[in-house]
């Protein structure tokens, strides 16, 4: 089956939403729909785009409904500034082949969870709205690895003739590590990187 090939279908304005703090939230993908929107060059002109609809998982409004959040995109992918390679790019981890993209199965996305980025801002028409920043895959913690956090303590290495320390083990290392993920996923104090 290909890309979105035989899932586009024509699709109403969407509902208000309540709209959710700025953040990082546990979702899941809802559905992505193809339709025709006004370009926003030219509003009189309609164009072909996706929307990608997300929920939330642990987090909910006033009503204890779902938040949701959509992304549109083009249907163009491939192009660096393109939304739709950069959305999906972002989701993947990587650039997908030209065959990696035909073959792409709906049903493979909406079976994750992903890590949506949210942020408050206001609509063309005056109204708050959510803007979805980025959208990565949930983290998955390994089992069974060393790290700097858990590795036992040892001394430090001697100094090596020079004046420069030796390579000494993993345990060596107090700094921080600059590649953990720590954005806080909003709802029951959940990290990302405990996801």
């Amino acid at each position: 089956m290909g890309f979105f090939s035989d899932k586009g279908q024509f699709s109403g304005a969407g509902g208000d939403f309540p709209v959710a703090e700025d953040g990082v939230y546990l979702c899941r993908l809802k559905e992505i729909i193809a339709e025709q929107r006004p370009s926003f060059e030219n509003p009189d002109v309609m164009v072909d785009q996706f929307r990608f609809s997300f929920e939330t998982i642990e987090e909910a409004d006033e009503n204890g409904a779902p938040y949701r959040f959509v992304k549109f995109t083009g249907v163009k992918y491939g192009n660096d500034k393109a939304n739709l390679t950069k959305t999906l790019d972002s989701m993947l981890g990587r650039r997908l082949t030209p065959d990696e993209f035909n073959d792409l199965d709906l049903e493979d996305l909406t079976a994750k969870k992903w890590r949506v980025c949210v942020e408050q801002t206001t609509s063309g028409k005056g109204s708050a709205i959510n803007k979805i920043s980025w959208v990565k895959p949930q983290a998955t913690k390994p089992q069974n690895v060393a790290t700097a956090a858990n590795a036992p303590r040892t001394a430090p290495a001697a100094a090596a003739p020079g004046g420069t320390r030796g390579a000494g083990p993993i345990g060596d290392f107090d700094g921080e590590d600059p590649f953990e993920e720590n954005e806080p996923v909003r709802g029951r104090g959940v990290s990302a990187s405990a996801l």
